[in-house]
């Protein structure tokens, strides 16, 4: 063959590979973000988190008008609508209603009318967002409602959440093409469980097979207190775990993913900025932690631990120590066991918290590394 058609072959290839690359809905891509604010106090803490929150999150989802309890009365959320303006971003306002029963008496105009209004003082609303549980088998009357409602929302793009359970309906077809987006919940689906990888990647791949809308999934960033007195966490590492499956075998359909929620330094169950920033990011999230002597007066010594890391984590349940001891105590759930302080329970510090657990007096006193 010439010269000259093999060369066009060569481009011919190589165009065709670049398509198929282009086209294959399995080839790893970035993932957009946004993240829950769900906190019905709006402190000084949350304010400024939302203002220090890691660029990577396009877009707030704010919790502005709750129908809670058997009744469901309606609250509205205290929200600092100028600290939405300044943050800049793109917001979405959220109303949540309580429970599986009919919605009779409810409108989206109640969330609507926020949006309006946080629009009106300057700040970038997109739409609005309904979180309601509703009952699988009533799904056909929940998307005769949204219907109804979504026809005087004007330009307010309109999103509702979704239960994994609802992909088993013959109702969710038509329930889906009602909203411009829906939101798949992937985490406290079933007790007593938050979250775990296998399960929220089986939930998925069952909602991209019942429908062909694009969605997003939620993922969740808190601890939780059962009725029971169980406690229940979701480690960063798990979820990171699922996101680096996530972007090696893409699912069809998923065209993001949104935290929940926000944390700030006044929510002790969420994680911090530092360990949501590291998980979207993709950074190590292997603990690091920091234990040092500080002078307390008196010829005493403070036992300091701090997570010098990027993720939050349990702190070392056992820290050891050298020297000539004379007196050693532990603070905190740690106590003393020979020239070791312990604790059965070890504390869980935030990136960069740091916490006395315990004291020495002595001379020569050293401490090993966590």
């Amino acid at each position: 063959m010439p010269r000259r058609a093999w060369g066009w072959v060569c481009v011919l290839v190589l165009v065709l590979g670049l398509s198929c690359t282009r086209g294959d809905p399995s080839s790893p891509r970035a993932l957009a973000h946004e993240t829950y604010v769900w906190q019905r106090d709006w402190s000084p803490e949350l304010v400024q988190a939302i203002a220090e929150a890691p660029a990577e999150l396009g877009a707030l989802r704010v919790l502005a008008r709750e129908r809670s309890g058997a009744s469901r009365t309606p609250v509205d959320v205290a929200v600092d609508v100028e600290a939405l303006a300044r943050s800049g971003r793109e917001v979405v306002a959220v109303m949540r209603v309580d429970g599986t029963a009919p919605l009779e008496g409810i409108s989206l105009q109640e969330v609507a009318a926020h949006a309006r209004a946080w629009r009106a003082k300057g700040v970038r609303v997109r739409g609005i967002e309904l979180d309601h549980d509703c009952a699988t088998a009533a799904l056909a009357d929940y998307a005769d409602w949204l219907a109804r409602e979504r026809t005087a929302l004007g330009d307010l793009a309109l999103s509702i959440t979704a239960l994994p359970t609802w992909s088993t309906s013959s109702a969710l077809t038509r329930l889906v093409s009602i909203p411009d987006g829906i939101v798949l919940q992937v985490h406290a689906v079933r007790a007593p469980t938050l979250f775990t990888p296998e399960e929220a990647r089986g939930f998925i791949e069952a909602w991209a097979r019942a429908t062909d809308r694009p969605f997003l999934v939620a993922l969740p960033t808190y601890r939780v207190r059962l009725r029971s007195g169980t406690r229940l966490s979701v480690e960063p590492q798990d979820v990171a775990r699922f996101l680096t499956e996530l972007r090696e075998r893409p699912v069809k359909g998923v065209a993001g993913l949104i935290w929940f929620r926000l944390g700030h330094r006044g929510d002790p169950d969420a994680w911090s900025l530092p360990t949501l920033a590291a998980v979207v990011r993709g950074e190590s999230l292997a603990p690091q932690f920091v234990s040092r002597l500080v002078d307390a007066g008196g010829g005493a010594l403070d036992i300091v631990i701090e997570n010098t890391g990027r993720v939050d984590a349990v702190a070392p349940a056992r820290l050891s120590l050298s020297g000539n001891l004379e007196v050693l105590d532990g603070v905190g759930g740690y106590t003393p066991q020979g020239t070791s302080l312990v604790a059965r329970t070890p504390p869980r510090l935030r990136v960069g918290e740091r916490r006395v657990i315990g004291f020495v007096r002595g001379s020569e006193v050293t401490l090993a590394a966590p």
